[in-house]
């Protein structure tokens, strides 16, 4: 069987730890990580995200973890840098799993990564970024409220989901009020959450996260 078949079955069963192993020993594993992460197939493509979050971890706990894990963070942010939205689209997610397993030592990524807030290819991503960072470090993502507060009235039902989603975990009370507002709202979306697409709506996370903002 070759690494990339590998890795493929390991996401597939959601092996995320078991894919961090074989990437000590094999270091062609974040380089198909990063192609999977172009998937086409959805559900992929975000548990590619997340293998790169745990994998990156695993690197900063090597003895070159002070330099080593950054490697995978540097790639995503030149790939943001030096591409186009268009072709840029996975970068989001794949940094913001590296930052959310890792808060402490990765926060200047954090900040990188919800600076693209305002582009809408890139959008899904960022804010789903945010969602991850803040159930870890709230703090590095306060920042961005305003513009995400914005995003609630945007036409895109993925967009209003994943800002509603995002805002549960930052914190703000200043926000309740607007996701009262979407506690109707039928727009129907998925989001990437405990290596699962799941099917929800607007509502529904809004709901969620004035359950999460009143704890």
């Amino acid at each position: 069987m070759s690494i990339k078949t590998e890795v493929k079955l390991l996401l597939d069963a959601k092996e995320f730890e078991k894919i961090a192993d074989l990437a000590e020993q094999e270091g062609r594993v974040v380089r198909y990580l990063l192609s999977f992460l172009y998937s086409t197939d959805d559900l992929l493509h975000w548990r590619a995200a997340e293998a790169l979050g745990v994998v990156a971890s695993r690197q900063g706990q090597c003895a070159s973890g002070a330099d080593g894990q950054r490697n995978i963070p540097r790639r995503l942010v030149w790939s943001l840098a030096e591409e186009s939205g268009a072709t840029a689209w996975p970068a989001p997610e794949g940094l913001g799993a590296v930052v959310a397993k890792q808060p402490n030592s990765l926060p200047d990524f954090g900040r990188i990564v919800l600076s693209f807030i305002e582009d809408p290819i890139l959008r899904r991503g960022v804010l789903w970024s945010a969602r991850k960072i803040a159930e870890k470090r709230p703090d590095l993502v306060q920042d961005s409220v305003p513009a995400i507060i914005k995003l609630l009235d945007d036409p895109d039902a993925t967009t209003r989901g994943h800002a509603a989603w995002a805002l549960g975990a930052m914190g703000d009370p200043n926000t309740i009020k607007k996701l009262r507002a979407l506690q109707q709202d039928a727009g129907p979306l998925f989001i990437y959450d405990e290596g699962e697409l799941q099917s929800t709506t607007v509502g529904k996370l809004a709901t969620r996260s004035l359950a999460e903002l009143k704890r």
